[in-house]
């Protein structure tokens, strides 16, 4: 394996060497990738699914640089219960009670963390990890709450608020009190006024065990809407039809009200009454902001039991990829499917030892790699969220298709969907070509907006969008140009 990855290096010497190899290794996405540098969308830049070279990292290379962003090589050891984890330190930087404490880069100890359980740990980590291109839907409820209570923990508000924010849905299927249990555990405020109201508005009284449950303070502010509710419903009925009741031409009141408008002025006093139970509910900070007991945050480092690696959270084997001069290092599950780089490795002579390295080959630019990895690694609690040029999108695209990443194509696609409704039909269709879309109404219409444009297509334009997309577009264009013919119109030449 050694020759072989010698000759690969003596025929890139020429690009060790080279400036622009640098400044292009260093670049950013933001500044690789511009609307107006974009280059011709040709589906036939990029071959056939390739096969990646194997090698082993030897001292022999030289002028190699690590990505800056995707070189993951500073972990912090943090402890739970009897488990390790090796946690990416960015993430704990984050931490507003541990930051301070973390141990450093050249230290053996662990970082000891109470109050939390190992499952909790582990489903923190999962969705921390959540990928857009893989989206986050695989996890359970009780994933979602373990990894809320550790983000409480550790205190980081950022995890914490996509946490709250994902669950919020979930609670609304849940009964009302178990809604309070869980909001009062986990010290989230916005999710108390929701299950407050379904309480308040039901028809009937609390049962003892309710009560028990909800506490006497709780159980008093209950009350207390209730009886308001229940005045306001009265006077706003009384009120509103002496106000709103239809009046004939005469001045006298209809006995019969047209039901149209009855229903729509109905539908506003029914709006009414929710706002005045909401508004009569956060007047009550027992029921909508309690004072949530905060944890102790204050970290300790005195000895503990000996901790056990994690078999998967403890990420000592990291894999490396070369893209030309570059070198990138992600943890090695990236690799395993159905996670993010799943689908690369598959395409490797065989399997891969900690050792060694993957070499992407060479034709992919340093640039479109930064892009790629910019697209599968993206959060969905990033702030701010991934946004990216067309022309970006694209190469994100022809690599996805290159490697096999079908969770990247899908995701790129819905994205250019919903990205870049005002562009060109012609650049979608190619880039629908280019990742083998199936067919949608998202098509359909591109088919049609396409088949009523002025003038002819161009022979570029037909190439760039494929035999399939122009037998649509064509079909539709020629019952267009028959309506048109028939409606007498001369507008569409």
């Amino acid at each position: 394996m050694g020759p072989k990855y010698n000759s690969q290096f003596n025929s890139m010497s020429h690009f060790d060497d080279s400036l622009d190899e640098l400044d292009e290794v260093m670049s950013y996405v933001s500044t690789t990738f511009s609307e107006a540098d974009a280059q011709c969308l040709s589906p036939d830049r990029c071959p056939g699914t390739p096969k990646l070279p194997v090698g082993e990292i030897t001292g022999e290379a030289n002028k190699e640089w690590k990505h800056p962003k995707f070189h993951f090589s500073d972990f912090v050891d943090i402890q739970v219960e009897s488990m390790l984890y090796r946690v990416p330190r960015a993430v704990m930087q984050e931490s507003e009670g541990f930051r301070s404490n973390l141990p450093t880069n050249k230290s053996s100890s662990s970082l000891y963390v109470s109050g939390i359980t190992t499952q909790e740990m582990e489903a923190f980590l999962d969705v921390s990890d959540a990928r857009e291109v893989t989206g986050d839907d695989k996890f359970t409820f009780e994933q979602w709450a373990g990894a809320l209570a550790t983000a409480n923990r550790l205190e980081i508000p950022r995890i914490r608020s996509y946490v709250t924010r994902r669950l919020q849905d979930s609670l609304s299927q849940l009964d009302p009190f178990d809604c309070i249990d869980i909001a009062i555990k986990y010290r989230v405020h916005e999710w108390l006024v929701q299950p407050s109201i379904r309480i308040c508005e039901r028809p009937e009284p609390l049962s003892p065990a309710e009560v028990l449950r909800l506490g006497s303070e709780r159980t008093s502010a209950v009350c207390r809407v209730r009886e308001k509710l229940s005045v306001y419903k009265y006077e706003s009925v009384v009120t509103w039809l002496r106000e709103n009741w239809p009046q004939n031409l005469y001045g006298g009141a209809w006995y019969n009200p047209p039901p149209l408008q009855w229903e729509a002025k109905a539908e506003a006093r029914e709006a009414a009454r929710a706002g005045e139970m909401k508004r009569l509910i956060e007047l009550e900070t027992v029921l909508s902001k309690p004072d949530f007991q905060s944890p102790v945050s204050q970290p300790t480092v005195d000895t503990v039991p000996q901790g056990m690696p994690h078999p998967r959270y403890w990420q000592t084997d990291l894999r490396t990829i070369r893209v030309r001069n570059c070198l990138y290092q992600l943890p090695v599950r990236y690799f395993e499917k159905p996670s993010l780089l799943g689908e690369i490795q598959s395409h490797g002579d065989s399997t891969l030892d900690p050792g060694d390295f993957v070499m992407v080959p060479h034709d992919v630019l340093v640039s479109d790699w930064n892009v790629f990895l910019e697209i599968v690694t993206a959060r969905p609690f990033d702030e701010p969220l991934l946004s990216l040029g067309f022309s970006s999108w694209v190469t994100g695209l022809r690599l996805a298709m290159r490697f096999g990443h079908d969770s990247a194509r899908r995701y790129i696609l819905q994205r250019m969907q919903t990205d870049f409704t005002e562009q060109d039909p012609i650049d979608l269709l190619e880039a629908a070509k280019i990742g083998d879309a199936a067919q949608s109404d998202w098509l359909q219409g591109l088919y049609k907006s396409l088949s009523q444009r002025k003038g002819s297509l161009s022979s570029e334009d037909m190439r760039r969008i494929g035999e399939k997309a122009m037998a649509e577009v064509w079909t539709l264009r020629d019952r267009y140009m028959w309506e048109a013919g028939q409606d007498g119109r001369d507008d569409v030449f």
